[in-house]
């Protein structure tokens, strides 16, 4: 889900980082196309000296561009690049193998790779004789893609300070390099800094039984708990003991400190000043100018929207929280985080009639995985069949997509949890698929359990799926510099988030959702799920508006201007629903600090795109395939070879607006 700073100065320019993964897109002219698959089996030693290699034939190929004379033409200039992008596909995969690969021989060579490439492209983006056979283009003459490819290229070269001094674009590669290795250090911290904390079996009242039997007691009656998702959420969501959720919490909320305030710091800095010497007043303004929101005044006047529509919803739900929170606990005048989760499930099972242990039931993970590749059949009529390839680990899965029996992409799915593996749920484009020289592949690293999965589980795993097939349709385009998720960054959420709604159809559910006795799930019970579906919504989208600001604010500003744990409780004071947690430093484990820098506002506005992309087929059905098909021709298959409102608005029939978003926000569903 991370990008180097270069991809995010300069895509267009440089054609080979996309949206969803930090992950290199390289091309291989035809004949033949490129196909194969990842280096799964490689040793660390092995990615070094790909990593070399692949590098110098690079730079070789980088070194021709920037020395031609003759006329500058698509042909010649991006043509020439295309060959850069194919010296590098040996190593595309980088930036996916450090983050799920057992072997940390194999993760430390993968970083060390990718921080090389970056600088690789640091050097690119910082390039006057590339930039300037690209200005020298005549567009006069170009069809609407390729002028749109090229002023984007030159307005991203511009950006990125190619037109400053050596001296300036010196100290400007310099800081993408210190900012991609505080940025993996950050990361890295992370990642390896699970905590935990040992409790007696007894603790566990109210825990699904699968989960207790998948964690038994040691020789002295005791249970470790970990901070990991899989470990995380059932807890905060089915405890009974309210100081085992505290405890847990706790933990999860100091992953990374103190150790990333230090880096974080550093990262916020170095960022800032990058900024100011590409003429900006802040990190915010420079990320934000080449997206749709536009300004960082843009992004906090949707944030603002959002939060005052969110006022009274809010206030309601922690009112019923509250109530029923003091029927256990009479002294309680608040619903701390840690208490949110857990009182949310007891009043849909007590005012919805929703037991959500019973829900859990009917997702089965071989189940859930074969009714979403039914689903994406069925609307868009390809076949999704086993891939025979090498794997890192074996619970890897390798699929490939088809249509009318032509091959359209491959990708593989790690989807279960282990140690060192990243946490969180994610795609990473692999390759991005290019008309008639690429097939595209991804890669899914998500940590969902091998049996039974909660319903939001499910709706995580069809979110990523939907990255996984933005990417197998956006190959229709010719170029790298426009072809997969190459349109701006604060759009390609927006895809996935509409697909998350097929999720609580019952006509979708009912091909899937089977318990162990072969029932399929009951009308009634997905009823139930439906009018429950609302409830903390508004208190969840605080929260989710609370990250966004703190996303915003951390990078709006000048670093020597606040300090991190101070203007974090004032925001978390101002927006999120729930109190401070004494002792708690989220920041130090906030992730998409680094990946997403100032722009986790994107998540909102994709949303807010999203329900207005829906409207359609609410309106058609929600198996309507004209409707999927002109969704994949008109949103999908456009890649980022216009802008995205434009893209967009083909499909509406007019421009997006978020009111419909808002408006939603204010009523129960």
């Amino acid at each position: 889900m991370q990008r180097s700073l270069t991809a995010t100065l300069s895509l267009i320019t440089l054609g080979l980082l996309t949206a969803c993964g930090n992950d290199s897109a390289p091309i291989e002219a035809k004949p033949p196309m490129l196909i194969g698959g990842i280096r799964a089996t490689a040793t660390g030693e092995q990615i070094a000296s790909d990593c070399e290699a692949a590098l110098d034939n690079a730079k070789a190929e980088f070194a021709v561009l920037e020395a031609q004379t003759g006329p500058a033409t698509v042909e010649s200039v991006f043509g020439q690049y295309e060959k850069v992008g194919d010296a590098l596909t040996l190593i595309g995969d980088v930036w996916h193998l450090r983050s799920v690969h057992p072997d940390a021989e194999v993760r430390d060579a993968a970083n060390a790779c990718s921080e090389r490439q970056s600088d690789f492209f640091s050097q690119v983006g910082l390039s006057r004789p590339y930039y300037d056979r690209i200005a020298a283009i005549d567009t006069s003459g170009l069809d609407e893609v390729e002028r749109f490819m090229v002023e984007e290229a030159v307005a991203s070269f511009q950006r990125s300070g190619v037109d400053r001094d050596e001296a300036t674009r010196q100290r400007i590669r310099e800081l993408q390099n210190e900012i991609t290795a505080i940025g993996n250090e950050f990361d890295k911290n992370i990642l390896e800094d699970v905590r935990s904390i040992e409790v007696n079996v007894a603790e566990l009242d109210g825990l699904p039984q699968d989960y207790i039997d998948a964690r038994p007691a040691d020789e002295n009656g005791m249970v470790t708990i970990t901070t990991d998702y899989p470990d995380l959420y059932p807890v905060m969501t089915y405890a009974k003991s309210d100081n085992l959720r505290k405890a847990l919490r706790l933990k999860a909320r100091s992953r990374g400190y103190p150790a990333n305030k230090a880096q974080l710091e550093q990262l916020i800095a170095k960022r800032h000043e990058l900024a100011g010497i590409l003429g900006f007043n802040s990190y915010a303004a420079l990320s934000m100018d080449s997206q749709m929101i536009g300004t960082p005044e843009n992004a906090q006047a949707f944030l603002d929207s959002i939060g005052n529509a969110l006022d009274a919803p809010v206030q309601t739900e922690l009112e019923v929280m509250l109530a029923r929170l003091q029927k256990d606990q009479p002294d309680a005048d608040s619903v701390e985080v840690w208490q949110a989760s857990y009182v949310q499930n007891l009043l849909r099972l007590e005012d919805y009639a929703l037991d959500s242990q019973e829900v859990r039931t009917y997702f089965q993970y071989d189940r859930v995985r074969d009714g979403i590749f039914q689903l994406t059949e069925d609307l868009f009529g390809v076949e999704i069949e086993p891939w025979d390839t090498p794997t890192w680990h074996e619970d890897v899965e390798t699929y490939e997509i088809l249509e009318n029996g032509e091959l359209l992409g491959r990708f593989y799915m790690d989807n279960h949890p282990r140690p060192f593996k990243y946490q969180h749920a994610a795609h990473w484009t692999l390759r991005t698929g290019i008309k008639d020289k690429q097939i595209p592949m991804s890669g899914l690293a998500q940590n969902f359990p091998k049996g039974l999965m909660e319903h939001s589980q499910v709706e995580t795993f069809l979110h990523e799926f939907g990255h996984l097939l933005h990417n197998m349709f956006a190959s229709t385009q010719s170029w790298s510099g426009v072809a997969g998720m190459s349109m701006e960054r604060d759009f390609v959420e927006a895809p996935s988030q509409m697909l998350e709604e097929w999720i609580w159809d019952y006509d979708t559910l009912s091909k899937f959702a089977i318990n162990e006795a072969g029932e399929t799930i009951p009308k009634s019970l997905v009823d139930k799920m439906t009018r429950a579906r609302y409830f903390g919504r508004a208190t969840g989208t605080a929260t989710q508006i609370y990250y966004a600001n703190l996303s915003l604010n951390f990078y709006n500003r000048a670093p020597d201007s606040f300090d991190l744990d101070e203007l974090m409780r004032e925001l978390e004071s101002q927006f999120a629903a729930y109190p401070h947690l004494p002792g708690t430093h989220f920041y130090a484990n906030f992730g998409h600090l680094n990946g997403y820098s100032s722009n986790y506002y994107t998540y909102q506005w994709s949303l807010a795109i999203a329900t207005d992309l829906f409207s359609r087929f609410e309106e058609a059905g929600l198996r309507d395939t004209d409707v999927a098909n002109d969704y994949r021709r008109k949103v999908l298959q456009a890649a980022g070879s216009k802008p995205a409102a434009d893209f967009v608005a083909d499909f509406l029939g007019r421009e997006f607006s978020t009111e419909a978003y808002i408006k939603s926000l204010q009523s129960d569903g």
